[in-house]
């Protein structure tokens, strides 16, 4: 097979042996009718890609490529499907991670929290910080401040209702130095 060029020789050894996976992937967009013909126009994208051998992942350009093909027809498409949008959607990564406002807020919190630890009588406040912030297991402080498990578990509960106490006034402070503006009893018009 002389007449092979290198990219060919690339796609057969590289892109066809997922010819399976990309059949599913476009029948999951467009339906099995239409899978094979989003399918060849895959691979008709790729066999134009400038510079193939950058493809460090060649199964997973052509999924992404198919996907972008049934956004497209998607997008040209009068009347679209009510599934097909639906099995789109799906598809977008959704980020897990928390935006800017929750790390914010959590740091703040855990700032308040460990200024509230650190208010607690001396022995308290360092199982407190060991339970609570290092993780450690009660045995584990028992052993590494030389006191029964029993003491450690006294420190937690009596730390956790200080700290709970401290936090409950320190909310009620900030409600009574922001008092609600009450709406105006009635309005008159002239």
């Amino acid at each position: 097979m002389s007449w092979l060029r290198e990219i060919d020789r690339w796609f057969m050894a590289e892109v066809l042996p997922h010819k399976a996976a990309y059949l599913a992937r476009a029948a999951h967009f467009c339906g099995r009718d239409d899978a094979d013909d989003l399918v060849q126009e895959a691979y008709a994208r790729v066999l134009n890609t400038r510079d193939y051998r950058t493809i460090m992942a060649p199964r997973a350009f052509v999924l992404t490529t198919i996907r972008n093909l049934a956004l497209e027809r998607l997008r040209r498409a009068n009347v679209v499907r009510i599934e097909l949008v639906a099995s789109l959607e799906a598809l977008d990564p959704v980020d897990p991670s928390p935006d800017a406002f929750a790390v914010a807020s959590g740091r703040s919190e855990l700032q308040r929290l460990l200024r509230l630890i650190d208010g607690l009588p001396p022995q308290c406040a360092r199982v407190m910080h060991m339970r609570k912030v290092q993780g450690m297991p009660p045995a584990a402080i028992a052993q590494a401040l030389s006191i029964s498990v029993s003491t450690v578990e006294k420190h937690i509960a009596k730390g956790l209702a200080l700290v709970t106490k401290a936090r409950r006034d320190s909310d009620i402070q900030v409600e009574e130095s922001c008092p609600a503006v009450s709406p105006p009893r009635s309005m008159t018009l002239t």
